[in-house]
C-alpha cells in the first residue's frame, strides 16, 4: 500500500498535537468549574460521565482526524490479476505493383481481399484480428481489434504502382504485431497464440530483411505463418514509363514465386494454401486458428482507497459528535 508521503507527515504532526490541545482544554474547563463552586457540590449539579466515556467521543474525533488525513494522503495498493488473452491473427497483404495483375480475377489484391473477407466471417468471434499492408514499407492498417465490420471495411482495395515487394520487412513487421499483441505465453506451451495469415504473390525484389530472417524470427517467437499463394505464372501488369517526357505503357511479367512463401510456412510451422482452391470452400482456413488457444496474462490492479478511508473519518467523526452530545451535553 502506497501513501503520499507529505499527508502522512501532517497526519504524524496533527493527530498527536490535537489529542494534546484536548486534554489541556479539558483541564482548563475542570479548573474553571472549581473556581464557581465547590467539589462537593458538583455532583449535585453536573452528571459528570465516568473517566472511559468521557474522552470516548473525543478519540473517535481524533480517529476521524487521522483516516481524514489517510484519505488525503490518496493510498492505494496494487493487486495481482489475471485475464485471459485472446489470439491474434495478423492478416498481411501484399500491396506491390504485381498485385494488380489480372491473372486471377478480378484482380490479385481483390482477390485476397475476398479470400481474407471469407476468412474473417469464418473466424470464431473470440479471436482478435489485425491487418497489416507491405510493399517496400509495412504499416499496420487496423491494430488487434475484435471488430469484424471494421476490419473487412478496410482490408486493402489497391496496390503501390512500381512499388516493390519486402516480403521479409513485411512477415517480419507482423510477427511483431501478433507478438506483442499476445504478450508471452508459459514455458513450454504446446498452444500458440497468434498467427499469421499471408497474402501474397511471393518473392523479394527489395531489400531490407530476408524472408527466412523473417522466418526465424517468427520461429522464436512461436508465431506460425501461413500463407496464402495468389497468382499464376502467367500474370503480367501494364506499367507506364516515362521516355523523353512521355508516359508510355509496358507490360511487364510478373510470376507468382510460391517457393519463397512455401519456404516461410514450413519453417515456422504454418500451412501454404493456394488462391484458386480455396475460392467457395468453407473450412479450408480452420487450420490457421485452430492450433490457436486463450491464454493466461498476468498484470497488475491499482485500487485507490481515498473514498473508503473518508467514509470510515466521517463515520468516526459523526460516531464522536453524537456521543460527545448524548454523554456531555456538547459537541466535543
Amino acid at each position: 500500500m502506497t501513501f503520499a508521503a507529505p499527508y502522512l507527515l501532517l497526519g504524524l504532526i496533527t493527530v498527536p498535537v490535537s489529542a494534546a490541545g484536548y486534554w489541556m482544554l479539558d483541564r482548563r474547563r475542570a479548573k474553571r468549574a472549581a473556581v464557581w463552586s465547590r467539589p462537593a457540590m458538583l455532583p449535585n449539579i453536573v452528571r459528570k460521565p465516568s473517566r472511559r466515556r468521557r474522552y470516548v467521543p473525543a478519540a473517535l474525533l481524533l480517529l476521524g482526524l487521522a483516516f481524514l488525513l489517510v484519505g488525503f494522503a490518496r493510498p492505494q495498493r496494487v493487486l495481482a490479476s489475471g485475464r485471459l488473452g485472446a489470439p491474434t491473427i495478423v492478416l498481411a497483404f501484399d500491396v506491390s505493383g504485381s498485385m494488380a495483375a489480372r491473372d486471377v480475377r478480378p484482380t490479385r489484391i481483390l482477390a485476397a481481399r475476398e479470400l481474407a473477407t471469407e476468412f474473417l466471417h469464418e473466424l470464431p468471434t473470440n479471436y482478435r484480428v489485425a491487418v497489416v499492408t507491405f510493399a517496400v514499407t509495412p504499416r499496420l492498417v487496423v491494430a488487434p481489434t475484435f471488430d469484424r465490420s471494421e476490419t473487412i471495411a478496410r482490408l486493402p482495395t489497391t496496390v503501390t504502382s512500381h512499388g516493390g515487394t519486402a516480403l521479409g520487412d513485411g512477415v517480419g513487421y507482423s510477427v511483431a504485431v501478433a507478438a506483442a499483441a499476445t504478450k508471452e505465453t508459459e514455458p513450454g506451451s504446446v498452444y500458440r497464440p497468434g498467427a499469421v495469415l499471408l497474402f501474397s504473390d511471393g518473392g523479394q525484389n527489395a531489400g531490407g530483411t530476408t524472408p527466412q530472417q523473417a522466418a526465424v524470427a517468427a520461429l522464436v517467437e512461436e508465431i506460425p505463418v501461413d500463407a496464402v499463394v495468389i497468382g499464376t505464372p502467367r500474370g503480367t501488369v501494364t506499367q507506364s514509363f516515362k521516355v523523353l517526357g512521355q508516359l508510355f505503357p509496358r507490360q511487364v511479367p510478373v510470376p507468382v514465386d510460391p517457393a519463397t512463401l512455401r519456404e516461410v510456412s514450413l519453417q515456422t510451422g504454418g500451412t501454404v494454401f493456394s488462391a484458386p482452391s480455396l475460392a467457395g470452400t468453407h473450412g479450408q482456413f480452420a487450420k490457421v486458428y485452430d492450433g490457436l488457444r486463450s491464454y493466461d496474462v498476468a498484470g497488475r490492479r491499482i485500487q485507490r482507497l481515498s473514498a473508503a478511508t473518508a467514509i470510515v473519518a466521517l463515520l468516526f467523526v459523526l460516531g464522536g459528535l453524537v456521543l460527545s452530545g448524548l454523554w456531555l451535553g456538547r459537541l466535543a
